[in-house]
């Protein structure tokens, strides 16, 4: 009786060490394949020596984080100027409709400037709360259109020049094959993991034929971008709202994609100089009612002096 025991013992042992050993060989198999399949970066591909970039990007977050510093993210966002932040409408706009689309209350938003870190609060990190969310009027969530939204910004971002900057609008619309760069902190793959330290890629704009081919949902003030000779150079999950900058001015807000990275198929980005005078109206112009009270104090007593 012992014997048998001791045996049926020594069976249950000698498998699990079995699979103990076969678990090891697949987890190596598995990140050699991994190393191999990814060996190009869905939404970056590359991080420069020296990011000139960073600085124009925010990420944009939920007001509380769940367990860690930065695991909020969900969008990306551009420095216009020091109060008021870029990025798309299907970010910070919620509803099914555009009957029933409604802007996220700004106490729920936080936007995070001064860092290409995700993850780690340095010493250049700014935390700033959200005053009012304007979603374009006519933006709708089942073709994307006007996917466009400004964040107007309680207090002022600090620009150093280095850590945090304002970016300039691009003007008019770009010609085909104008090499852009992409940057975020969106999924490295589908379905994958955020970065930490921002990524970025480089691709093109494409011609609006193309993008029409593409989607039958193209429309005025969209532009879409990829390269042909690289198709896993792709905006991702998580890079919404962030900048497609070109000639060193933004040029496009990331807005949607089919999945990200598949072959032959562009993403597509709100057309920035589409909507000049709509950014203008509800944002650069825009002064809060105090500062306006101000400054008619201000004319008053010039014009008394």
């Amino acid at each position: 009786m012992c014997s048998l025991k001791n045996l049926f013992v020594s069976i249950i042992f000698f498998n699990i060490l079995r699979l103990d050993l076969c678990a090891n060989l697949n987890s190596k198999i598995i990140m050699k394949d991994a190393k191999e399949k990814y060996r190009f970066l869905i939404t970056g591909g590359y991080r420069p020596k020296i990011d000139n970039l960073a600085k124009y990007i925010v990420s944009i977050r939920r007001k509380k984080y769940t367990w860690f510093f930065g695991d909020d993210h969900y969008c990306g966002g551009s420095i216009i100027s020091p109060k008021v932040i870029l990025s798309a409408a299907h970010c910070v706009c919620r509803g099914d409709s555009r009957i029933e689309l409604k802007p996220l209350r700004p106490s729920d938003i936080l936007v995070v400037a001064g860092t290409p870190r995700r993850l780690v609060v340095t010493e250049k990190t700014q935390a700033l709360k959200v005053d009012k969310v304007i979603c374009h009027a006519y933006y709708d969530p089942e073709t994307m259109h006007n996917d466009i939204a400004l964040l107007l910004l309680i207090k002022n971002i600090y620009e150093d020049g280095v850590s945090a900057q304002r970016i300039s609008l691009q003007t008019s619309s770009l010609p085909p094959h104008t090499k852009c760069t992409l940057l975020g902190w969106g999924q490295i793959f589908t379905m994958g993991p955020l970065p930490d330290l921002i990524l970025h890629t480089d691709i093109y704009i494409m011609s609006n034929e193309f993008c029409k081919e593409k989607d039958d949902d193209y429309f005025f003030g969209m532009m879409c971008a990829t390269d042909e000779d690289d198709f896993e150079k792709d905006s991702c999950s998580g890079d919404s709202g962030g900048p497609l900058i070109c000639n060193g001015s933004v040029a496009g807000i990331v807005s949607y994609g089919y999945g990200c990275a598949l072959p032959d198929m562009p993403s597509y980005y709100t057309n920035v100089s589409s909507y000049r005078d709509w950014i203008r109206k509800n944002g650069l112009d825009k002064l809060r009612p105090v500062n306006f009270i101000l400054l008619i104090v201000l004319q008053i007593c010039i014009t008394k002096d």
